[in-house]
């Protein structure tokens, strides 16, 4: 970054208190962690639901920051912005870096597959740009109202593209991130049931992840699934602006038309592509076709897009593929679960010709209803036909209850793992999934 302090007090409409010379002072880094703080930084004091970041504002001036962005009048301190809102001040400061610069930004949102298809778009654009360093992706969870504006500050001259997440579990988040964004492109990759525990209904998490179109710019793309119970509704908030769908339906405008021997015949605006997926499930086809949909709207070539997705391997913790004990394959997708995941991961082990083991945890973030859907993801264990099954977590112990066969509940991960090792054989195929609360890598580590 490479703002003066003056510029970022009128950005925040915050009032300055100090030695007036600093005010021509180059800020080139933010940080809201004071450990994190490099000689003439800028501190911005956060608030959280458990901490609060002003707290820490005189440990960053002492390590070095030139100045604190806080939201209260603290005496230790001599240079500081005093604002109503550090968490708004960031927000602002990250909207007008972005409008700086003239590039490409893609932002999607989703229950699901959010950054598998992040990870597709920018191994797309990577062949199309030839050069990684043109491409600016957002890493890890940086998708709320902290991390993405942190993304944003990192835009350089030499960025052509953005590649974003916009992560909620709350109405009127995406809303916030989309305007400080203004993407050029809007995706939105399906409406599932994560975070139901702060929604009414799933309506209301398809409200609330419509939002990201209403940062979209006026001649801006919106990217929407066609299979979706909510596809209508997500039409109609878009209104005039122009639209790309994708789904497995042949109404959408990227869909698959067959699949011949691991080959997806995939049809598109531009014509048709042929395309060797390496990702497994349902899922991660849709997730394929959000990416081309993006890439087209890109105006990108079916050549470089065919490149760029199969180049795409697996993201640690999703349906990754690992040798596991006594030969046999483990699929870790750990890094998180929903009721939605969950099948779709279930899906996936149903289809592999091997011995069956599954081993689960507890979903999170499912509110009142938390029992009722772990008792539904038991029925679908048994539907499908699973019969080993291993789970642990308060909540699993309901879905171990509705399974049938050799299902059984453990209360830590120690015994389940013991007694999974009897269970597997050469020609075994585990799949061990729950919510990252539930560090279930740790059962992956131990299997494999």
């Amino acid at each position: 970054m490479n703002l003066t302090l003056n510029q970022i007090k009128k950005i925040v409409s915050g009032r300055y208190q100090g030695d007036p010379t600093l005010l021509k002072k180059t800020i080139k880094h933010i940080s809201i962690h004071s450990k994190d703080i490099y000689q003439n930084d800028l501190f911005i004091g956060i608030k959280g639901g458990k901490f609060d970041g002003d707290n820490f504002a005189i440990s960053a001036i002492k390590k070095g920051a030139v100045a604190a962005l806080i939201s209260k009048d603290i005496k230790g301190i001599k240079n500081k912005i005093i604002v109503k809102s550090g968490r708004e001040a960031l927000g602002k400061i990250a909207q007008y870096w972005k409008a700086q610069f003239k590039l490409s930004l893609v932002a999607i949102t989703g229950s699901n597959g959010k950054t598998t298809t992040k990870e597709m778009i920018g191994s797309i654009l990577s062949f199309h740009l030839r050069s990684k360093t043109k491409l600016l992706m957002s890493q890890g969870n940086f998708n709320n109202d902290v991390g993405l504006p942190f993304s944003l500050l990192n835009i350089k001259k030499i960025h052509q593209c953005a590649v974003v997440e916009m992560g909620m579990n709350h109405k009127g988040e995406i809303r916030y991130l989309s305007k400080i964004a203004k993407p050029d492109i809007a995706v939105i990759t399906n409406v599932g049931e994560a975070h139901i525990e702060f929604f009414t209904s799933k309506k209301g998490i398809a409200k609330a992840k419509s939002e990201i179109f209403e940062g979209l710019k006026k001649n801006g793309i919106a990217i929407i699934n066609r299979d979706d119970e909510f596809y209508s509704f997500l039409k109609s908030v878009v209104q005039d602006k122009k639209i790309i769908t994708f789904g497995l339906n042949s109404k959408s405008d990227i869909y698959i038309k067959k699949m011949i021997k691991g080959v997806s015949q995939i049809q598109t605006l531009k014509g048709q592509i042929d395309i060797r997926i390496k990702l497994q499930g349902e899922h991660n086809l849709k997730n394929v076709l959000a990416a081309i949909a993006s890439a087209i709207a890109l105006k990108i070539p079916l050549k470089t897009i065919k490149k760029g997705i199969e180049a795409v391997k697996p993201v640690n913790g999703r349906l990754e593929f690992k040798k596991g004990l006594y030969g046999s394959l483990v699929i870790d997708d750990t890094y998180n679960a929903n009721p939605d995941s969950m099948r779709a991961a279930i899906d996936v082990l149903t289809n592999q010709d091997r011995e069956k083991i599954l081993i689960i945890g507890d979903m999170g973030e499912l509110g009142k209803k938390a029992i009722q859907y772990h008792m539904s993801i038991g029925a679908y264990i048994k539907k499908n036909k699973i019969l080993d099954v291993a789970g642990t977590g308060k909540l699993t112990k309901h879905t171990i209850d509705k399974c049938k066969g050799n299902a059984k509940w453990f209360d830590n991960k120690k015994a389940l793992i013991q007694y999974v090792k009897t269970k597997m054989k050469k020609n075994s195929c585990v799949l061990v999934k729950g919510s990252r609360f539930m560090k279930m890598e740790e059962v992956v580590k131990a299997l494999t």
